[in-house]
């Protein structure tokens, strides 16, 4: 317990959320009733159910599969972001970046390679990945709640993003360097395939849940009581910077939604879908995609377009997505031997490059 509360307040996430927070208070008052506690034990159960994964090692059976598929560095390369891609899916894009990042900058170091192209590649597509999911990533979790979109419809606007940013990830991977692999992957702890089986069916169970076709609550005990029953110590490992950091996001949204001017100024930008979704690009920049989505869900019924606003806004700017900054703890250990600058360069590069050839195509499928 003091191992959770001493990791919570040491969350640099969280503590920035907690005085954006405060000082909101200072533009308009908060209401308690705009914390949607839907989402937030949505997402509760579902990093129990993530936890439950990682107990298990998949990412890391899956890890030394790829590595016995790899002919050389490229195909190593591409594989981690097919990986990253696919895994957020389900998995989150952040659980994604905290799992694989490390894996690759050990293996790359090992290899020799320039970290910084590969390793923005496997953050882009994490982010990317993510969105084709109501579970992939917390913006897409709270507006299919926030919505009450059904499965149908919500796939049927995920998946030309997830087209396109596979098309675009491919594409670029190709410069990856093509070098001898020497790496030999590491000997992973066996899976129990009945507890591979029950997390799956958990995580199917939480996405009836969040489809409204269960209750939430029950979700909710059910995933705790699978918890219990599997591996107690996951409880222990569940983010609840996280969970505290989103209770934060509702509290600074409902505050200054409730400012008049900036009310007056959102109603303004938010009347045609297709200024929702530059809205929803530009405020992802600045103040990250999750409270961009929060904030800007109240003033319009344009889903498809504040849908692709929020998700292609995770890439541009390093604060665009959460997802980012974590990636970048990852990186900290590996600048004595790699520049951080020369990495944050070809980052912004890169999210830069995939931000406007997405944020194009997400504009002309607005007008199509």
């Amino acid at each position: 317990m003091v191992t959770v509360v001493r990791r919570t307040l040491h969350d640099k996430i969280f503590i920035i959320a907690l005085i954006c927070a405060g000082l909101s208070l200072f533009i308009g008052t908060p209401q308690l009733t705009a914390i949607n506690w839907a989402t937030i034990g949505t997402l509760f159960a579902l990093m129990i159910s993530v936890q439950l994964l990682r107990a298990m090692h998949l990412l890391d059976t899956l890890r030394d599969w790829l590595l016995v598929k790899s002919h050389d560095t490229r195909q190593m390369c591409q594989l981690f972001i097919l990986l990253a891609f696919g895994g957020s899916m389900i998995l989150t894009n952040d659980v994604a970046i905290l799992t694989l990042i490390p894996i690759f900058l050990t293996l790359a170091r090992r290899q020799h390679l320039a970290i910084a192209y590969p390793t923005t590649l496997i953050i882009m597509a994490a982010n990317l990945g993510s969105a084709f999911t109501p579970i992939g990533n917390p913006q897409n979790l709270f507006l299919v709640t926030f919505y009450h979109v059904n499965l149908f419809t919500f796939f049927k606007l995920s998946t030309p993003l997830m087209l396109a940013s596979l098309t675009l990830l491919v594409a670029l991977s190709w410069r990856l360097p093509r070098l001898p692999l020497t790496v030999t992957p590491t000997k992973s702890t066996p899976i129990s395939r009945s507890q591979i089986g029950l997390a799956g069916g958990l995580l199917s169970f939480i996405m009836l849940g969040i489809f409204n076709l269960v209750p939430i609550s029950l979700v909710i005990i059910g995933t705790i009581v699978v918890g219990l029953m599997i591996n107690r110590r996951v409880f222990r490992d569940v983010d609840y910077a996280l969970l505290l950091t989103f209770i934060c996001f509702f509290i600074f949204v409902s505050a200054i939604s409730h400012n008049p001017a900036i009310t007056h100024w959102l109603n303004q930008l938010t009347q045609t879908a297709p200024s929702v979704y530059i809205t929803g690009l530009i405020t992802s920049q600045v103040i990250s995609n999750v409270p961009a989505a929060i904030l800007l869900a109240n003033f319009t019924p344009h889903l498809s377009a504040l849908f692709l606003g929020v998700n292609i806004g995770g890439l541009g700017s390093l604060v665009a997505s959460l997802a980012n900054l974590l990636a970048l703890k990852q990186l900290l250990p590996f600048n004595d031997e790699q520049p951080l600058h020369h990495f944050l360069i070809v980052f912004t590069a890169l999210n830069g490059l995939g931000l406007f050839i997405l944020g194009l195509g997400g504009w002309f499928y607005l007008h199509l």
